[in-house]
């Protein structure tokens, strides 16, 4: 157990580390706000839907169309609980603060975290599983999630339908159902943007980091109570309600990785397009990611031991 342990620490602390390469980066001005920003969709629509067709291809038969749905099913119960357990917090603070709050105990940061850890602790199976949150999540986010920061409003069905993610799986699932392999003159380059997904996330997510001054990140109480919230509360109710499914401990614990990590970045971006607290956002990014650093492993490790993978 103590070398499960030591090994999620590790997988974690490795990931910290190339955050801290990205913070540096954006310190001494090596990246600015638009490399960023440029990154930032490079990684959206080129990296991360090349991972998930990376994943998928030729993959038929390790995983049953069953355990796929019950991913699915998994996904689609992570968001509805975190939306129900949301409504329970923040009454009392503004309108514009608490659509952000909510909005970060909803939605964890799945495509430049959480995929980054399932692949370093599960494996290419559980790229798979995580593939599918991320559409699931992708479906959300721009359905409730656009709803709940821009006061009502519907972001349309195209930008729910045509977004990365999910036109990634449009692509990849018919490969992992039949079984086959892409071209290698295609397979080679997919596969090379796929290795850039980790690095480039965790830079990514370094440089948001960087831009709060150190001193600013914890001058808000309510940043700690939601960071707290997001990373211990929601995943623990999640993996007790997970459990109950009885999937496979490799499909469990990537489910509860992604339902386990920090606050997404579309926080920052939704609350900056419609005019709400930004800086609350970029706070809440900022913190809930430094803490995990502590909570990942301490859930990573909890889920192992329930599912009887250590």
């Amino acid at each position: 157990m103590v070398t499960a342990i030591l090994t999620v620490v590790v997988k974690v602390a490795e990931l910290f580390l190339m955050i801290g390469v990205g913070a540096v980066c954006f310190r001494v001005g090596m990246l600015t706000r638009r490399g960023v920003t440029q990154l930032t969709t490079l990684l959206l629509y080129i990296v991360a839907p090349c991972l998930i067709v990376s994943s998928l291809a030729g993959q038929g038969g390790g995983i049953t169309p069953g355990e796929l749905v019950l991913s699915l099913g998994l996904a689609v119960l992570a968001h509805i609980l975190a939306i129900g357990l949301s409504l329970l917090f923040f009454r009392r603070e503004p309108l514009s603060r608490r659509r952000v709050l909510r909005f970060s105990l909803i939605y964890s940061n799945t495509g430049f975290m959480g995929m980054p850890l399932v692949q370093a602790v599960v494996g290419e199976e559980g790229v798979v599983y995580a593939s599918v949150f991320i559409a699931v999540f992708n479906v959300f986010v721009w359905t409730h999630g656009y709803s709940l920061m821009s006061g009502g409003q519907h972001s349309g069905w195209k930008k729910v339908v045509l977004n990365p993610g999910v036109l990634a799986l449009v692509v990849g699932l018919p490969l992992f159902f039949l079984g086959w392999d892409l071209p290698e003159l295609i397979q080679v380059p997919i596969d090379s943007f796929a290795a850039l997904n980790t690095p480039l996330a965790m830079v990514i997510i370094g440089c948001n980091i960087a831009r709060i001054p150190f001193r600013e990140m914890f001058s808000d109480r309510a940043v700690f109570s939601a960071a707290a919230l997001r990373l211990l509360l929601i995943p623990a109710v999640f993996l007790g309600a997970a459990f109950l499914c009885g999937p496979v401990p490799a499909l469990l614990l990537s489910s509860v990785i992604q339902a386990a990590a920090p606050a997404a970045a579309n926080t920052v971006l939704f609350a900056t397009r419609f005019g709400g607290d930004d800086t609350l956002a970029a706070k809440m990014v900022a913190v809930s990611s430094l803490a995990s650093v502590i909570t990942l492993p301490l859930i990573v490790t909890v889920t192992q031991a329930v599912s009887g993978a250590l």
